[in-house]
């Protein structure tokens, strides 16, 4: 049995390394426009909002790429873009809102009852378009951007990010989220969890909300809880650009470090910047089976979803090792998650013990099935200091420090 399970590691990590060598991150085109703000897939088209030279549009995957700017003037900092229903919307700095009837054949401006024109972030479905300007809230259009009214928020909030799905409505500022669960009537504070409150990025899959935030990564929170649950394992970084969800695939951009793909099956994330030169990433988008990512520098780089996804769920300690991961966060005050993976059902210890190895506290004592899990300990009765803690399953054991610091 032994002699069989290090084949199929040894095969396992082949195939791996295989695939990783074989495929990385090709350059679709440079731009040269500064900073790629923006990448949308509608219909047979990708488009690229940039922050000096305006709008691309690409009609062969990812081949060429062509100027897409009449109409839009001088107003060529585009920030942010949506489509629906044969529509596309572009929001730009100082000029606002451009809506195209032709696929940004030609662009026509409107704002009639738009409270500012730099337009941060735009989304759209069959309710209507909604533009969030950077201090001037949400607003709303039910006649694809002839008019807007107000729909959330005043003046002075630092707007980055907006999203609404079954859950509901959620803004993304300097300084937390919003949330509205009767389609946009009233508004609460949503940060119950968060320890870091500038919000990059906010979306939502079919169960759960994600949220990116610049120095606190990462955080999840269920359909129907008030909490949001920190899911930073494996990030280089906690300072999030951007997140992006392809089904139920979620990547994240990560300031000065590329690109990570959350792997659920060990809960962590993994770095997928083979090939890739660019370290700041800025947009995201799926065409076709091909994900192609927007950076600082100008480029847009494309790869195939399956290099990324395909085998990267199986790796060396899920096959047959126990592994015992580093707390998060650490320090921390006065509650930290502690996870480990187990290769079989067994039957396991998690303990806490003080700095003079004295067992203060058990976390679980009890069977659990073969895979990771994730036990939280809270420090609210104890002092601040070193402490450690253990996973013992039979003959294995592993300890590692962590700090509670108050």
């Amino acid at each position: 049995m032994n002699k069989l399970l290090k084949l199929v590691t040894f095969l396992s990590l082949f195939l791996l390394s295989n695939n990783y060598i074989h495929s990385q991150w090709n350059v679709s085109v440079n731009l040269n426009g500064g900073q790629v703000n923006h990448l949308l897939s509608t219909g047979q088209y990708i488009f690229a909002a940039t922050s000096t030279n305006g709008i691309y549009r690409s009609d062969d995957n990812g081949a060429t790429w062509i100027q897409k700017n009449t109409g839009l003037e001088n107003f060529l900092l585009v920030q942010t873009m949506s489509a629906w229903n044969n529509f596309v919307y572009a929001g730009t700095s100082g000029g606002g809102f451009f809506y195209s009837a032709n696929f940004g054949d030609e662009w026509i401006q409107s704002n009639q009852g738009i409270g500012q024109l730099n337009v941060k972030v735009l989304m759209s479905d069959s309710t209507g378009v909604y533009a969030g300007l950077i201090f001037a809230g949400i607003f709303r259009s039910t006649n694809n951007g002839l008019s807007w009214s107000r729909f959330a928020l005043g003046e002075g909030d630092l707007l980055y990010s907006f999203s609404f799905k079954s859950e509901g409505y959620l803004i993304g500022l300097e300084g937390g989220i919003y949330r509205s669960t009767n389609s946009g009537v009233n508004w609460a504070p949503f940060v119950s969890g968060l320890t870091n409150l500038s919000v990059r990025s906010v979306i939502q899959s079919d169960d759960k909300t994600y949220c990116g935030t610049f120095g606190g990564g990462v955080y999840y929170s269920d359909f129907g809880e008030s909490q949001w649950h920190p899911m930073n394992s494996g990030l280089a970084d906690l300072k999030v650009r951007n997140l992006f969800l392809h089904g139920t695939n979620l990547f994240a951009g990560i300031e000065g470090n590329g690109i990570f793909y959350f792997n659920q099956t060990s809960e962590s994330w993994i770095e997928i910047n083979q090939g890739l030169s660019d370290t700041n990433i800025s947009a995201m988008t799926v065409k076709d089976n091909y994900i192609y990512t927007g950076s600082s520098a100008g480029k847009i780089w494309k790869r195939h979803l399956s290099e990324i996804i395909t085998g990267i769920y199986q790796t060396v300690s899920e096959l047959n090792e126990f592994q015992l991961y580093q707390n998060y966060p650490n320090p921390f005050n006065p509650s930290t998650e502690i996870s480990f993976y187990i290769p079989e059902k067994n039957f396991v210890t998690l303990k806490v013990f003080n700095i003079t190895g004295k067992e203060i506290s058990e976390i679980h004592s009890g069977i659990v099935p073969e895979g990771k899990h994730t036990k939280y300990w809270n420090g609210e009765n104890y002092s601040s200091g070193i402490y450690y803690y253990t996973l013992q399953s039979g003959s294995f054991s592993q300890t590692k420090k962590f700090a509670l610091v108050k």
